[in-house]
């Protein structure tokens, strides 16, 4: 398992996770949260939701942040990699079940019981071919899951799987009220309904969300006042990275979901204004497309990855405010390694690599970028670099939407993206978008060696052999690649200094609970 006791058997360590059940919940991060006030919080978000169904989401980077809102998962995980009550109070587990116990009297925003009934339905939803939900691949070693009574589910295993816990903490262990599921159908993602602190309000496409208080919420206060504090939180949809800026600066939004350096670095002496860098970092990528078209040969593969300087691509997107990396991995991340290096910047040798393809003159490929700073900055950067190289490149800058369905149908040659990193657990950076299933696998890669790397390193509770496994997983997408990664901009919590208690999940998005304005 992702935790910091190795040594200690499986069993030992769930038996310690669940002797740290609390009945209120305090933050994973975050500043105070105490005293009481009520209000509007007004959030700019840059990241409109495709929908809010918790087992299709595919956005997985900024979704959770509105996902917080409306949904408890069954469990809480901490930075340590340990794991508290959230729906779920108990939970014991050996090599071949899960048994948890649920928290008594939690209802659903629409009134019905959230008890084990509710939540076998919402597990087996994940786990049925017919949903095609982006998270089956989180239960994959699920058996069989069953409600003996109203507050326990068993959960029968295949075979030993240590990430269960952790995704049990995230999307594939949020609930969801059956009753609302059967009543909205493939309407429910507009229309959440679970037992979170806010319940929903209003869906504006393009313009705003909306939710409010759930006066019925679960849980407290560590001083045992209620929550949430919150009257109401409108998220903005707001794709501009200057007008978001402007707002924060005259007060029109109290939080921002994120900004580029060169936006927040003007807010440096604000007094109004909170900056925070708790480490999450945004890591930016090139999917190339394997399946057809040019970067189906690895030659030509390999002269894209010659042809870009991330150095200067993190130099013109984000200032100093970046960090260079391999992958999607952070210097101070466990699975780590350093001995892992893409080809260096180096025009000549890129074009030498599309002579051996058998390329005559330019070859003509489409970067599809998304329409949000720095991206166009960055795919006009990519634009002459690629030029240099040989390539005869065209970005076409789209609406969020548009790129992830292009992507989604492989309707491009490379796609410029971007994640926030670190997560608690490697699986949940690598899994969804380098194995030949995963719902986020842009490039449609079937590498069946890669896949059994992922495998093997999702499947042991033994640190270093999870450390080897994505190392040489890390290698192999790198030495083939698949990806150019480019660069890792810091992107630091940034909140108007009346905003108290926002807590933050492992990978940096936002819990909302506690949050108040003062003054």
């Amino acid at each position: 398992m992702p935790l910091s006791s190795v040594g200690l058997s499986r069993r030992a360590v769930l038996a310690g996770a669940a002797a740290t059940t609390a009945l209120g919940l305090a933050g994973c991060g975050g500043s105070d949260s105490s005293g009481s006030s009520s209000g509007t919080l007004t959030a700019g978000f840059d990241n409109e939701p495709v929908t809010l169904d918790p087992a299709l989401s595919a956005a997985i980077s900024s979704d959770r942040n509105v996902l917080n809102l409306f949904f408890d998962a069954l469990l809480r995980q901490r930075p340590d990699g340990t794991f508290e009550a959230a729906l779920a109070t108990r939970w014991d587990a050996d090599d071949s079940a899960v048994t948890l116990t649920l928290r008594r009297g939690v209802e659903f925003h629409d009134g019905t019981a959230c008890d084990a009934e509710a939540v076998v339905f919402n597990l087996r939803r994940v786990m049925d071919p017919a949903t095609r939900s982006t998270k089956a691949a989180a239960l994959a070693n699920v058996a069989s899951v069953e409600a003996p009574d109203a507050r326990t589910v068993r959960i029968a295993l295949k075979s030993p799987d240590p990430l269960l816990l952790t995704h049990l903490a995230h999307e594939a262990g949020m609930i969801a009220s059956p009753a609302a599921l059967k009543k909205h159908g493939a309407d429910f993602g507009r229309r959440p309904v679970g037992t979170g602190p806010f319940t929903f309000a209003q869906w504006r496409s393009k313009v705003q969300l909306t939710a409010k208080r759930n006066d019925a919420y679960w849980a407290k206060a560590a001083d045992g006042s209620s929550l949430p504090k919150l009257d109401k939180v409108v998220l903005r949809f707001v794709t501009e990275a200057k007008v978001l800026r402007a707002e924060l600066s005259t007060g029109g939004v109290q939080l921002v979901r994120a900004l580029p350096p060169e936006e927040y670095k003007q807010l440096g002496g604000d007094k109004q204004v909170v900056i925070k860098d708790g480490g999450v970092r945004r890591a930016y990528y090139v999917a190339l497309n394997v399946t057809k078209g040019p970067f189906k040969d690895p030659k030509v593969r390999a002269a894209f990855a010659r042809a870009v300087d991330r150095r200067a691509v993190g130099k013109a997107a984000a200032g100093d405010e970046y960090d260079i990396a391999p992958s999607f991995a952070t210097s101070s991340d466990w699975f780590y390694d350093d001995s892992i290096a893409p080809l260096p910047h180096d025009p000549a040798k890129a074009r030498s690599a599309l002579a051996e393809a058998g390329s005559r003159g330019e070859v003509p490929i489409t970067v599809v970028a998304r329409r949000r700073a720095p991206d166009p900055t960055i795919a006009e950067l990519l634009q002459s670099q690629l030029t240099a190289a040989g390539f005869a490149p065209k970005a076409e800058v789209l609406e969020f939407q548009t790129q992830l369905d292009r992507m989604k149908n492989r309707d491009f040659d490379a796609a410029l993206l971007v994640i926030d990193i670190p997560r608690l657990d490697p699986s949940l950076a690598f899994d969804p978008y380098f194995t030949s299933d995963g719902p986020n696998n842009w490039s449609g890669l079937d590498d069946r060696v890669l896949d059994a790397l992922l495998d093997e390193a999702a499947g042991t509770g033994d640190r270093p052999a999870r450390k080897r496994a994505y190392a040489d997983a890390q290698r192999r997408i790198i030495d083939n690649n698949y990806w150019v990664f480019l660069h890792q901009a810091k992107s630091p919590l940034i909140h108007s200094s009346r905003l108290k208690g926002v807590q933050l999940d492992v990978d940096g998005q936002w819990r909302l609970a506690e949050a108040r304005l003062d003054g």
